[in-house]
């Protein structure tokens, strides 16, 4: 409903998040290719077939009310960001309600052609409920106009907004009466993309990672950490000493479940300095077929100093950021990470959890270090970005 479609991609009927996934990849690649209603149905008749989805509705109904309601909310989104950038606002603020920008509708609805041609400033209160598209299948739009479009239009300013009539609807989730505008589809009274441009989600996604971080696969900066250099001088030793050289994998595996009370293929939860609560296990150590990857980049010998940088460590981050699907590396979904970061003068170590709707693991535990061998405090700055869960107080 309205704003939570900011935030969730949604298909009612729908309940498997993997056929989700599926649709959204495919809407996606249609927003990014350029491709048609067609080539959606082709994805359509496939991902229904693969997940045996009995869905309501006639096929060629059904596809189009899902194509288009993802196509147009996304474009209308995208719109509403360019509108209301500063710059375009200071030279063009007011804002022209256009019916059927897109396309003619087949049946007109009497409001919206009623509007067509209203002039308002961008900020009215009447575009919150009234900013397209209206309802399913809603072909309007909205334009940015200059003080001189205006006088060429022979106004001198813009027009009143339209009468704040409603009409009484029942919820139908929880069979409450409700109101709605009239002349807007019930859940459609809001501005496609308004709270994830407000920050109220992630609003800075970008392919190429947030510059600030200088890490590709870091995509949302909230908190600005502190420099380095004064983690480092406020730096706590680590209490638990490296192991020696020698042992056997799965005895250096063993040294960092041992403070957790956890063992070989047997998890615990852990509630970390947050708060929250994740998965302890011999994961941490294993690549995606399963074997123990412990043994490399000299992690080996520092697994009890991993264990402690979890359970003290000098920060936490949560942030969110793009990964390939192992299996298939042409499929990109956004999952969230949690990074668990300690340091001193002589040792880095990260620790690393993902959660996304095809996976939810722990995922790695290194220490980055330079060509000569010395901890690579670059690198573990670079991890340091997206939201500040927790920061160990200093001296």
């Amino acid at each position: 409903m309205r704003g939570v479609h900011d935030r969730a991609f949604v298909i009612a009927g729908a309940t498997d998040l993997d056929m989700l996934s599926d649709f959204q990849n495919a809407i996606a690649r249609a927003i990014e290719d350029g491709t048609t209603l067609d080539d959606f149905r082709k994805d359509f008749d496939r991902i229904v077939g693969q997940y045996g989805w009995e869905y309501n509705g006639e096929r060629g109904w059904r596809t189009r009310v899902i194509f288009e309601t993802n196509i147009r909310t996304s474009f209308m989104a995208g719109r509403l960001k360019q509108m209301r950038d500063p710059d375009v606002v200071k030279m063009r603020p007011f804002w022209m309600y256009r019916h059927g920008e897109t396309r003619t509708p087949m049946s007109p609805r009497r409001l919206h052609v009623a509007w067509h041609g209203k002039i308002l400033r961008w900020d009215d209160p009447w575009w919150d409920t009234h900013f397209p598209p209206n309802d399913w299948l809603c072909s309007c739009g909205v334009r940015t106009l200059s003080r001189a479009d205006l006088t060429r239009l022979g106004k001198t300013g813009p027009d009143d907004a339209p009468g704040a009539l409603f009409r009484p609807v029942l919820d139908p989730i929880t069979g409450q009466l409700t109101e709605v505008p009239q002349g807007v589809g019930y859940g459609w009274d809001y501005m496609p993309g308004a709270q994830w441009e407000q920050g109220l989600v992630p609003s800075a996604l970008l392919d190429e990672g947030t510059p600030a971080l200088g890490n590709p696969r870091q995509a949302v900066e909230i908190d600005t950490p502190e420099p380095i250099s004064t983690l480092v001088a406020n730096a706590k030793p680590f209490a638990a000493k490296p192991l020696p050289e020698g042992l056997q994998p799965e005895d250096y595996v063993a040294a960092f479940l041992k403070p957790f009370g956890a063992e070989a293929n047997q998890a615990v939860l852990f509630t970390d300095a947050a708060g929250d609560v994740v998965p302890v296990s011999d994961w941490l150590f294993r690549n995606q077929s399963g074997e123990l990857k412990v043994m490399k980049r000299g992690r080996n010998v520092l697994t009890p100093l991993m264990a402690e940088t979890l359970m003290d460590p000098d920060e936490i981050w949560m942030g969110v950021a793009r990964k390939s699907d192992p299996t298939d590396p042409t499929v990109e979904e956004l999952i969230v990470d949690r990074r668990y970061i300690r340091v001193d003068p002589k040792t880095g170590i990260q620790v690393v959890f993902e959660m996304g709707q095809r996976v939810w693991q722990a995922i790695t535990s290194y220490n980055p270090t330079t060509k000569k061998g010395e901890v690579d405090f670059n690198a573990i700055d670079k991890r340091r970005g997206g939201k500040l869960l927790f920061k160990r107080k200093g001296k």
